[in-house]
């Protein structure tokens, strides 16, 4: 038998995680081990969900892959006749007996709810994230019933830092960590005198400089009008004053003393801050730590951060290792953890008694064992509380061995050894991966460009040309702002995509609105029925409602408005909300859940590239990578308090982040440098991620200056060749309809978006007039002048930070032109008008932005601000044209309207 009873795996991308976890998982259960003894958990339900099918499968299958097969002799010891005999019994013991394969979220749950009234907790709580406008209102009501809302104050006016504006998410920062937090320190410097005795200090300075006939330049470092200008100087850097070339001629023996004495004074006015600073955060945060219990008790509704915070109080202060095993019937015998390096320190402290029992009985005849897997190179949520220096930590606490899995079973020879390349000389302590057998050549190339959204979208059509799948294609981007920057130049280039944040059934706007029709029957707010009256070209004089009850269920009143609305046009995403909704008996809780629900789109409703975050992409594989360089500029590390962590993974020190300290305080300086450190490992962590994600093909596109790519030496090159897909290949080439691509987006919020930055691309003004101009058109309740105020009130406020005032006073005019324009009116007449229409056909949908509707034919009609793509324009049409002809088996038109700055041009294709 190998079996090794304490294990770890750093496991590189693409090295077989999953496989290792379920062999040792199904190694454990030939061994005789009970399901109930093993702990097996991981981070999300889907990682989850995959490892309890890929049990159940391997179980039942056995034998037909080999290679699993072979692992599982090889740990077990067996023989492959010996597992078949036992194959049977222990796939029935495993479907029969309790089986922990589970979230690390769920798993404390449950151990939250085994014990929960012992904390005064009970048990029947639920688990969501609230809003935090609720969680807001309890803290500031718990600050004024006690008269604390004064020392919010009194902290603003101490420290004069804008920081600390947003102290409600400061004190959430708290929360996430209360566990873990040291105890308050009392305040035992003064702040006034320390400032006192600097001032003292800089005078005599002054006075001594004079005294030796120093240059102006030398006696302004001095000359300040507050401490906090002093201490932010420069030439404190120094240790002595003599060292700065401004001081070298003038500095004796009395300036170098004053010279010290005040450094030590700064420091010590630094650290009085810091004392005030903290006194008051701590007495705040009481506060809000009692709001939020207190609250998450009366309602049983708990976040992830209370599931954290009650669960470890349970665990440290409330019950016996033997209570918690009765009162959850199992004792973990075996622990498997998946994705260990993206591990919290509360995470790994909750279970540490668990763990910490298995060791304890090591040597008893009863095997026991502890097995985690990961990969450091992958860990991306230290904003999060992940900390990939555990990894390593609990191997040297527990002794536990590491081994490498360092095979890539993904990605193709050339991906593989160009990312060895990349990261063998730039990340520290980098084990390069090794390329399967039988992997393919692959294809690597890196561009360089000033305009990358418009070369990553070129890099695509060119993949496209080769005969490449779309749905083979994933652009991977920095930010969600990057992405909906991309997603607007693959609309006009009319490349189909699927952005991620796309992929919740509560983003698509046609079911998002009647969610916002139900909220105004219930509760009466008219701008909630605007979006539904807008779809459908009604008013809310035009429609009646008035069979609506607040006693009707939530199913009832969702089928009417889609049956009274003639909404439904064959769009399986109304029949899966409307799955969704006849669960709920009530329309309150509808409402609620569904705001912060992740239901999954309708299967083939969507079609495309996709465009994701590198985030998001995380655990993904895709045949081709175009990989973006990130648009805007990096984030600036701005927190106003460092935690620093001690050995035992408590946090031993909290410091307050004042510019220039390092030049006065060691500690402070050694530990800003390990969290620069940190940074950096996890940006070239990120970029390890998005360069692994390819499977035969991946293009780079950068900026020449200020690149993301910097920091791992990543420079124009290619490696390998891209081959044409199709009949010359002896494949089949897909071939998909043109269509616009749709960005799925709130209903019922407005979105006001960021200004841009001056590294955005340089055509991106016109797409956002030419955005802005389709949604205004969207947002006229008539096709009439008083409807113009109405829609361009909603332009200002979705678009007003991204257009001028030229540009908003432009969309008004030419749609102006358009409702005047004698042809434009003529076709309205006689026609059922239908806005934004979706379509679903043969598995995509089509998003028209208007639909006229004749006894005899249908209409296409596709509004533009440019003629740039004309050609480009006249397919996208065709396509909806197709579409609605064989929909509705009437003759269809296209037509195309050009809102141009000096005319409406209107062209019509049959």
């Amino acid at each position: 038998m190998n079996f090794k009873p304490f294990l770890a795996y750093s496991a590189s991308a693409g090295s077989g995680k999953t496989f290792a976890l379920a062999v040792r998982y199904i190694s454990l259960l030939f061994m005789g081990e009970s399901p109930s003894s093993i702990l097996a958990a991981t981070f999300t339900n889907k990682a989850a969900g995959e490892m309890q099918e890929r049990v159940v499968n391997s179980l039942r299958h056995l034998g037909e892959d080999e290679a699993f097969l072979g692992a599982i002799m090889h740990e077990t010891g067996m023989s492959r006749e010996a597992l078949f005999a036992k194959q049977e019994e222990v796939l029935k013991r495993f479907l029969s007996s309790a089986s922990y394969i589970v979230t690390l979220d769920s798993f404390f749950s449950m151990i939250l709810r085994s014990a929960s009234l012992e904390i005064g907790l009970e048990p029947d709580f639920v688990t969501k994230e609230e809003s935090t406008q609720e969680l807001e209102r309890h803290f500031l009501d718990e600050l004024d019933s006690m008269g604390m809302l004064s020392s919010l104050v009194k902290l603003a006016m101490d420290i004069e830092d804008k920081r600390f504006r947003k102290i409600f998410a400061l004190m959430g920062e708290f929360y996430k960590v209360d566990p873990l937090l040291p105890p308050p320190t009392e305040v035992t410097l003064s702040m006034s005198k320390e400032e006192e005795a600097c001032e003292i200090l800089r005078l005599e300075m002054l006075k001594a400089l004079q005294n030796v006939g120093a240059p102006d330049r030398c006696l302004k470092q001095f000359d300040t009008r507050s401490i906090n200008e002093l201490f932010a100087k420069k030439l404190f850097e120094k240790e002595t004053i003599g060292e700065h070339a401004w001081f070298k001629k003038v500095a004796n023996d009395e300036i170098e003393a004053i010279f010290t004495a005040l450094k030590q004074r700064l420091l010590l006015w630094s650290k009085a801050k810091e004392m005030i600073v903290l006194h008051h955060i701590f007495s705040i945060y009481d506060y809000y730590r009692n709001a939020i219990i207190s609250h998450a008790k009366s309602t049983g509704v708990l976040t992830f951060d209370d599931l954290g915070y009650f669960t470890y109080r349970l665990l440290h202060e409330s019950l016996s290792k033997e209570f918690l095993y009765f009162k959850i019937d199992a004792k973990f015998k075996h622990i498997l953890l998946d994705e260990f390096q993206d591990t919290s320190t509360l995470q790994f402290l909750l279970l540490k008694p668990l763990i910490d029992e298995i060791f304890a009985g090591q040597g008893q005849s009863e095997l026991r064992s502890f097995f985690y897997v990961g990969d450091t190179k992958q860990s991306l949520y230290r904003f999060r509380g992940g900390v990939e220096e555990l990894f390593d930590k609990i191997a040297a606490h527990y002794g536990i061995e590491i081994a490498q899995m360092d095979t890539n079973y993904r990605s193709s020879k050339n991906v593989v050894e160009q990312v060895n390349r990349w990261f063998i000389d730039t990340m520290p302590g980098y084990v390069p991966q090794k390329s399967r057998a039988g992997a393919s050549e692959g294809y690597v190339e890196v561009f360089e460009s000033e305009e990358v959204i418009e070369d990553a979208v070129a890099q695509a059509q060119r993949l496209l040309s080769l005969g490449i799948s779309v749905d083979e294609i994933a652009f991977l981007v920095s930010t969600n702002k990057d992405g909906q920057s991309l997603q607007e130049v693959c609309e006009h280039t009319g490349i189909p995509t699927l952005l991620k944040t796309s992929s919740s059934l509560r983003h698509l706007p046609k079911v998002a609105a009647v969610v916002a029709m139900v909220s105004y029957l219930f509760y009466g707010e008219r701008i909630d029925a605007e979006a539904m009256l807008h779809k459908v070209g009604k008013s809310l004089e035009d429609v009646d409602l008035s069979w609506f009850s607040v006693f009707m269920s939530p199913l009832q009143v969702v089928d009417r408005l889609i049956r009274e609305f003639g909404y439904f046009d064959n769009d399986p995403n109304i029949l899966k909300l409307l799955e969704f909704v006849s669960s709920f008996q009530d329309i309150p809780t509808f409402l609620e859940e569904f705001e912060t629900s992740n239901i999954s789109l309708a299967a083939n409703s969507v079609h495309g590239a996709n465009i994701m975050t590198i985030h998001g992409s995380k655990g993904l594989e895709f045949r081709y990578v175009i990989l973006l360089d990130k648009l805007t500029r990096p984030n600036s590390d701005k927190a106003p308090l460092i935690f620093h962590y001690n050995d035992d993974l408590y946090i031993d020190r909290i410091l307050y982040r004042t510019a220039n300290r390092e030049s006065f305080d060691q500690a402070y300086a050694r530990i800003m440098e390990e969290r620069k450190a940190s940074a950096l490992k996890d940006r070239k962590n990120v970029l390890y991620v998005a360069l692994t994600r390819a499977v035969e093909g991946l293009i780079v596109v950068k900026k020449p200056e200020a690149s993301i790519f910097d920091e791992i030496n990543i420079s124009p090159m290619k490696i390998g060749d891209l081959k044409k897909q199709g009949a010359e290949s002896g494949e089949q080439k897909e071939e998909f309809p043109t269509q616009e691509s749709v960005t799925l987006s709130y209903y019922g919020k407005q979105e006001v978006k960021e200004p841009e930055t001056d590294e955005e691309e340089k055509d991106m003004d016109a797409i956002r007039f030419g955005t802005a101009l389709h949604y205004a058109l969207e947002m006229m309740g008539h096709f009439d002048t008083d409807s113009i105020p109405y829609a361009m009130t909603a332009v200002q406020n979705r678009f007003g930070q991204l257009l001028d005032k030229e540009a908003l006073s432009q969309i008004a005019v030419r749609i102006k032109r358009l409702i005047e324009d004698r042809r434009f009116r003529s076709l309205l007449q006689h026609a059922r008008i239908r806005r934004e229409q979706a379509l679903f056909f043969e598995g995509e949908m089509k998003q028209i932005d208007l639909l006229l509707e004749y006894d005899d034919k249908m209409v296409v009609v596709d509004y533009k601000s440019s003629k740039k793509y004309h050609l480009e324009h006249q397919r996208q049409v065709g396509g909806y044209m197709k579409a609605v002809e064989k929909i509705t088996r009437k003759p269809t038109e296209g037509i195309l309207i050009y809102l141009l700055e000096d005319e409406i041009a209107i062209e019509t294709l049959k």
